[in-house]
């Protein structure tokens, strides 16, 4: 299905450091500005993820309706004007039954907790993974961490809270890379599908320093890309940015499976440094808001589309 790129640009929001760089502020006052320009956006995160300890408020709203997901998705779900349609959808309809939830824009979300000197089983240091939700075809299906389950690291209550009783349980490496293979590599395809099909245009937002949530091989290539740090925005243009992440996955350091930012932007200039002031907690609950105080960056970042 071919769309006017200049009507529905893809733009990807990457953050330039594993800290919080405002890629979810900067990606709502985007979503809000294309959809007062286009008529309608829509805001996607393909992967997300927050901690029991840290982030125990946004666990607990989640969870207390069964769910789990983010506040960031949450966020970019409701700037979003429009939902995603599946592929082949054309009605354009807004009052279609999907409603814009995170779970719609955000495939898979993690839960951590943190585990001091312990290193989890997917080799993160200090922190244990404990469960999944994916988004299939069907609804949400959950992943448990066996090994975490077995050592104790379930909190109490988190089986009553997630429907975790039909959970697919893995044990160690191998048994997730299966899962991963045959519902995660899945439900990124489709979420790729679905953001190259739109009508309307889509912001794409990363998760920590990694260049692009989508697969590079996929259907999705961005028009433009926002690199975000506190302070400032890098703005790149999308087929220069793409090709920098491809040679990117070719080095020791990246591996095959993500491309992290900094080997990607190391390799090309910005197209222009954009400073972004600091915000007031109720500036950056407010997408309209955002689009007003960074309409500077979003206007630079648009004329590279």
């Amino acid at each position: 299905m071919s769309r006017e790129r200049s009507d529905a640009p893809v733009v990807l929001v990457a953050g330039g450091a594993r800290v919080d760089a405002g890629k979810t502020t900067f990606s709502t006052g985007l979503v809000a500005r294309l959809a007062a320009r286009a008529g309608d956006a829509v805001g996607v995160k393909p992967r997300a993820g927050n901690d029991y300890w840290y982030d125990h408020d946004d666990y607990r709203i989640a969870s207390d309706a069964g769910r789990l997901y983010g506040k960031d998705a949450r966020r970019l779900a409701a700037a979003s004007t429009r939902p995603l349609l599946t592929v082949g959808d054309r009605s354009g309809r807004r009052d279609r039954p999907e409603a814009i939830t995170p779970e719609a824009i955000n495939p898979v979300h993690r839960l951590w907790r943190p585990t001091p000197g312990r290193t989890g089983m997917l080799g993160d240091a200090d922190r244990t993974f404990l469960c999944d939700r994916v988004t299939t075809e069907e609804g949400s299906r959950f992943v448990v961490n066996g090994a975490a389950e077995a050592a104790g690291l379930l909190p109490d209550g988190l089986a009553e809270r997630l429907p975790l009783a039909e959970a697919t349980s893995v044990d160690d490496v191998a048994a997730f890379n299966d899962v991963m293979a045959a519902d995660y590599l899945p439900a990124f395809d489709r979420l790729a599908a679905r953001v190259a099909a739109a009508s309307v245009p889509v912001v794409v937002e990363s998760y920590a320093d990694v260049a692009g949530p989508l697969p590079r091989d996929g259907p999705v290539e961005p028009d433009a890309v926002a690199v975000v740090d506190p302070g400032r925005a890098r703005i790149f243009a999308g087929d220069r940015y793409a090709k920098a992440r491809a040679v990117a996955s070719g080095s020791p350091r990246e591996g095959t499976i993500e491309e992290h930012t900094g080997t990607v932007t190391e390799m090309i200039e910005p197209l222009a440094t954009v400073g972004l002031p600091a915000l007031s907690g109720d500036e950056r609950g407010d997408p309209d808001r955002v689009a007003d105080r960074y309409a500077p960056a979003y206007e630079t970042l648009l004329e590279a589309v």
